[in-house]
């Protein structure tokens, strides 16, 4: 029988065998050694005696959602600024383009969507407004969209007198204009009595004020009804400048704007300029800025 077996039988508890003389097992007489905790101390008695904060897993959540949405607004308020900066530089190069200061320039020039609205009135109101900044004469915007005025909801102005009413009676065309308390610039909205009127009842009559108004401003812009939609669109594109066709993006069918550009063109009347509105951009703002 080994001496280790016999020291087992007289050892009383495995304690006794592990702790003999104060010392670790197998490290009997050993002086640089510490002692190893006794076998009958459990792991979970080694716990951190520190009082762990409490998480409220709704505070922390709700924590999250608000960083989270923060976040969000500004990349959206990021985008937004972009892409208002980019329509304003493509706002003041179509004034460039279609009056240029210096030169030989359109004096009335007519805006009209191809088919529908397409965002026309936004765009002939930051046309005005920007050729009215540029300081070199007075601008004149004309809401000629009878059957759907709305220049006087953008400008915030009355609608009980306007270009109707200055077809219907003689006084001068200045007395239904309407001046802006900002800028160089005068508004002649559709009027009250837009709705019922119809251009081709008063064909000679709205020829006369057109010409009053090219001797009263240096620049006149319009705001008509869509071409494929209302036939006095053309007929009042004939004592313009020239046209800008507004066109929507995925929306505005290729066929009809190759149609309007033939139906203005047979009329002799020349085409300035073609917008496209609500574009979509395949590469990012920051980038096409820089194009």
């Amino acid at each position: 029988m080994s001496k280790n077996f016999e020291l087992l039988q007289r050892t009383s508890s495995v304690e006794e065998l592990f702790e003999t003389a104060g010392n670790p097992a197998g490290l009997v007489g050993t002086a640089e050694c510490e002692p190893r905790p006794a076998w009958s101390e459990k792991p979970e008695q080694r716990v951190v005696t520190s009082e762990a904060l409490p998480i409220h897993l709704p505070d922390l959540i709700r924590e999250k959602t608000s960083s989270w949405g923060q976040q969000v607004q500004k990349r959206n308020e990021e985008r937004g600024n972009d892409l208002e900066a980019i329509s304003r530089e493509e706002e003041i190069k179509l004034v460039q383009r279609i009056f240029p200061a210096g030169q030989r320039s359109p004096q009335i020039v007519l805006f009209s969507a191809v088919e529908s609205e397409a965002g026309c009135a936004s765009i002939c109101i930051r046309t005005a407004e920007i050729l009215a900044g540029r300081g070199d004469g007075s601008v004149c915007v004309v809401d000629a969209n009878l059957q759907s005025p709305c220049l006087h909801h953008y400008f915030g102005i009355d609608n009980s007198k306007g270009l109707a009413e200055a077809v219907l009676e003689s006084l001068p065309i200045q007395d239904f204009a309407q001046k802006h308390p900002e800028a160089n610039l005068w508004i002649l909205p559709g009027g009250a009595a837009a709705g019922p009127m119809s251009f081709s009842g008063a064909h000679d009559r709205l020829r006369s004020r057109i010409t009053e108004l090219r001797g009263q401003f240096k620049y006149v812009v319009i705001h008509s009804s869509p071409l494929d939609l209302d036939s006095a669109s053309i007929l009042l594109s004939r004592w313009t400048d020239g046209v800008v066709m507004v066109v929507e993006a995925d929306t505005t069918r290729r066929e009809t704007a190759r149609r309007m550009k033939q139906d203005l063109e047979a009329a002799n009347v020349r085409i300035l300029g073609v917008v496209l509105n609500n574009r979509t951009f395949s590469i990012p703002e920051a980038l096409y800025r820089r194009l």
